[in-house]
This record gives C-alpha cells, sequence and structure tokens, in this order.
C-alpha cells in the first residue's frame, strides 16, 4: 500500500491552516473558570486611578465617615490607602468583605428604586484585591482592638492578626494594574494625567458632602507631600464654603445661586429642584469665569456625582448665547445637584456608575435652560468696563540757572540787554545757534559798569 506524498510548499501552510479552523469550530461552548472570569470581569470595574480612588471614598462615605484622608504615592501607583473615622467592619463579615457581589447596601433587584447610598454592586473591593495587593486595617466601636486583615488575588482571606486602630477603616492598595501589564504601562506612562483626573473626583466628592472632612495627599519620590485636596468639613459647612476651599477664593465672587422648582407634570408627577451655583452673566478672566470654568462644572443627580452631557451642554450654549462674542469660547462655573424621586432615575447602567438614565430629562433641560436665560438674560447688552483711574500727576521739576552759564549781557534796567539775553536762551533751548560766544562779565563793580558802558 502507498503512502500519500508528504505536502509541501505553500499547500502545505493551507492544509494546516484549515486544520485549525475546523478544530477551532468544533470546540464546545464550555464555562469559563472563576478565577478567569474574576480578572476579565474586574477589569471593567476598575479602569483607572480615579476609578480605584472613587470606589474606596464611597464606601467611607456609606459607612457614616465624617473624616476621610486619602494618601497616595508616586501617582498611587506604589500604593493607595484611604483612611476613614466610619462604623468599621464587624468580624463576621471579614471574609465576605471581598467577595464577589456582596454588599449590605442592597439585598434585591427592587431595592434600587429607593438606592440611598453610593454603592450597591459589591463589585469594588473584590476587583481591586485581582488587580493589586489589598490590605484593610478596621474596628467597630464594640470592639478594643482593631484587626489587620490581608486578602489574596482572588479575594480570599488569608490572614488576620490584631492591630491597634481607631473605630474605622483603613484600605490599603499596592502595586495597582500590576496583573494587566498593558494597563500598568499605561497608567505609567500617563501617571500625572490620571493624577489630574483623580483630583476632579475628589473635588466633585469634596463638594457633594461638604460636612465631611476630605483630605488627599501626594508624595513622588523623596519630595515633600503636596496636598491635593482639603476641606475642613463640620456640621455647619456649607456648599459655597466648599467651593471656596475646593476651586479657590475667586469662585465666591463669580457665581451667583440658582434655584429652580421643577413643576409637576406627567414626566415628574411629584416635581423636583435643582440648586447649586453658576458664574455671573459676564465673569470674565479677571473674575476667573472663563479660565477655571474649562473644567469646573460639576453636575450631581440626589448627591452622585454624574455626567449628564445634556446638561453641560445646556449650561455652556446658554451662556455664551447670553454673553460677549469676545468670550466665545468661554464656559460658565457649575455645581449643581439635580434632585429628582429616585424613582425616575436609573443608576445601574455602567460599573463605575457616572452614566445614568433619567425618565424626564428633556423636562428638567428645558426647565435649566429658561431659568438660565432668566437669570443672564438682563445683562445680555451690558459689558463691565475696568474701572479707569486718573492719571496721576507728572513731577515737576525745576531748573536753576546760573549767570556763568547763560549771561545776560546788557545795561542794567535797559531793555536792549534783557531782550538780547531773553533771545540767547531761547535760542539754546531750541538748539539753535547763539549771539554770543563768549560770556562777558556783568557785575556792579567798576570794571563792570565800564565794559557795560563801553558796550553800550
Amino acid at each position: 500500500m502507498e503512502t500519500p506524498a508528504a505536502v509541501t510548499g505553500p499547500q502545505a501552510g493551507q492544509q494546516v491552516q484549515k486544520q485549525q479552523q475546523q478544530q477551532q469550530h468544533s470546540k464546545r461552548i464550555q464555562s469559563i473558570s472563576k478565577h478567569d472570569t474574576h480578572r476579565i470581569c474586574s477589569g471593567q470595574v476598575i479602569l483607572n486611578l480615579a476609578t480605584a480612588v472613587k470606589e474606596l471614598l464611597e464606601n467611607a462615605l456609606d459607612a457614616g465617615a465624617t473624616n476621610v484622608e486619602v494618601r497616595l504615592k508616586e501617582y498611587g501607583s506604589e500604593m493607595i490607602e484611604v483612611s476613614d473615622n466610619g462604623s468599621g467592619v464587624k468580624p463576621e463579615d471579614y471574609q465576605a468583605l471581598t467577595l464577589k457581589y456582596h454588599t449590605s447596601k442592597l439585598q434585591q433587584f427592587t431595592d434600587l428604586s429607593d438606592l440611598g447610598t453610593f454603592g450597591f454592586r459589591g463589585e469594588a473591593l473584590s476587583s481591586l484585591c485581582a488587580l493589586a495587593d489589598l490590605s484593610v486595617v478596621t474596628r467597630t466601636a464594640s470592639q478594643d482592638v482593631g484587626a489587620k486583615l490581608e486578602f489574596d488575588h482572588g479575594g480570599r482571606l488569608v490572614q488576620q492578626a490584631s492591630c491597634p486602630r481607631g473605630v474605622g477603616t483603613t484600605v490599603a492598595v499596592k502595586d495597582l494594574f500590576k496583573s494587566l501589564p498593558v494597563r500598568h504601562r499605561e497608567f505609567m506612562r500617563n501617571c500625572k494625567t490620571e493624577l489630574s483626573r483623580l483630583v476632579s473626583v475628589l473635588q466633585a466628592y469634596a463638594m457633594v458632602s461638604p460636612q465631611v472632612r476630605i483630605v488627599a495627599t501626594h508624595q513622588a519620590g523623596k519630595a515633600a507631600r503636596t496636598t491635593l485636596v482639603c476641606t475642613p468639613g463640620g456640621p455647619s459647612t456649607t456648599l459655597r464654603a466648599a467651593m471656596v476651599c475646593v476651586l479657590g477664593a475667586r469662585v465666591a465672587e463669580a457665581v451667583v445661586p440658582l434655584e429652580l422648582q421643577l413643576p409637576a407634570s406627567p414626566s415628574l408627577p411629584d416635581g423636583g429642584k435643582v440648586v447649586g451655583f453658576v458664574s455671573k452673566a459676564h465673569a470674565g478672566k479677571a473674575s476667573g469665569g472663563s479660565d477655571l470654568a474649562r473644567h469646573q462644572q460639576f453636575v450631581f443627580l440626589n448627591g452622585r456625582p454624574v455626567d449628564l452631557p445634556r446638561v453641560n451642554k445646556a449650561l455652556n450654549d446658554c451662556y455664551r448665547s447670553l454673553t460677549s462674542a469676545l468670550h466665545g469660547s468661554a464656559r460658565p462655573i457649575a455645581v449643581l445637584d439635580l434632585q429628582l424621586p429616585r424613582s425616575l432615575v436609573d443608576v445601574n447602567v455602567v460599573p463605575d456608575k457616572r452614566t445614568v438614565m433619567m425618565q424626564c430629562e428633556q423636562e428638567v433641560v428645558h426647565a435649566l435652560e429658561q431659568a438660565l436665560q432668566e437669570l443672564w438674560e438682563p445683562s445680555r447688552h451690558t459689558y463691565a468696563l475696568n474701572s479707569v483711574a486718573s492719571p496721576a500727576p507728572r513731577p515737576t521739576t525745576q531748573t536753576t540757572l546760573k549767570p556763568s552759564a547763560f549771561p545776560v549781557v546788557g545795561v542794567p534796567g535797559s531793555g536792549r540787554g534783557a531782550a538780547k539775553g531773553g533771545a540767547d536762551l531761547a535760542g539754546m533751548a531750541m538748539g539753535g545757534p547763539t549771539r554770543n560766544k563768549q560770556p562777558e562779565a556783568v557785575g556792579g563793580g567798576p570794571k563792570g559798569s565800564a565794559a557795560a558802558a563801553a558796550a553800550a
């Protein structure tokens, strides 16, 4: 029996490729392992540095903290630490703390219609375990001493030890994105940009929670630790005071309060409210309107920082239509909180909960545009002028002419000599020639009188 001849050349490559395709088509559908599923989903929950810190900050606020400290080392690539004075974690919840889809904020799907916390998905700590090294130090009011917990990349508790700690929780994240080489390289390459985005997120939470003291610091290398965000907190701290701490003192002079009552309607049965601050009509560069506002529009939905592009577009378009053409690229500063019934909004759209859906978005945007026009319309044809101060008086100088330099020739008392001397002075002042090249002696003595008489 003859054996088939071996196929060589291009035909061999085509045959191998065909066999590989047949093998791929013949693969059965099977379940992905829990380990791989955990890694795949975790990368979708924690997208960048800002998302990682946001999740930890939201956990602290949901725990009732009034003091939150965020510390970063090397732009967050080496360590992220978030410490709070909240309620802490109970010992019976230590193992469930970092398990996927384990949370104390949600029991069933219908609870989303009346959700009052920032987090609810139970994914943050579990995802951070998959992407970094995570440890927790926590203590409740009923405990005499705290506990230090260390978790593996699967979210399992691997070590527990007693540790001194006040009531509250400290979460430390080390080597973020080490398990995702491509994302880690991108993170290190754009670390300064990532830090800038994080500051914007921290500013938003500092303003939406003005009664909470939030301090964020960063240390790069051996340099001194720098403060990124700092708010005083306290029961009496208002939104305006938090804005001044976060955005600067110039903002207090550049914004005005806005309070809009949304009437009841078929799409908004119980009505609603929009409160906050927006720029003055002509808050130009001098008062910080166009320079400061480029990245300083913060929109909240029931106290939650969100992205609402249509609201931002309404702010920018209305502001530009009612201001001078010289400020065509200007954007208003805006810190607005849309207070609507929770049953009319859906915050479970994406894992980071920044993208939301509103049942009455069109109506809210239209009412906001009308309110902004009423606020800015009176200033449509007015322009702020810089005060022009009266010019300062010019200093006067007095020049003393010495007789030896500018002699007056003539007999004292005669008009001829005086006229001649005056002409000489005028000629020298204009830069012209003088008639007398040599100074002549003038005086009251005999020689002076004789010389004057001879010249006469």
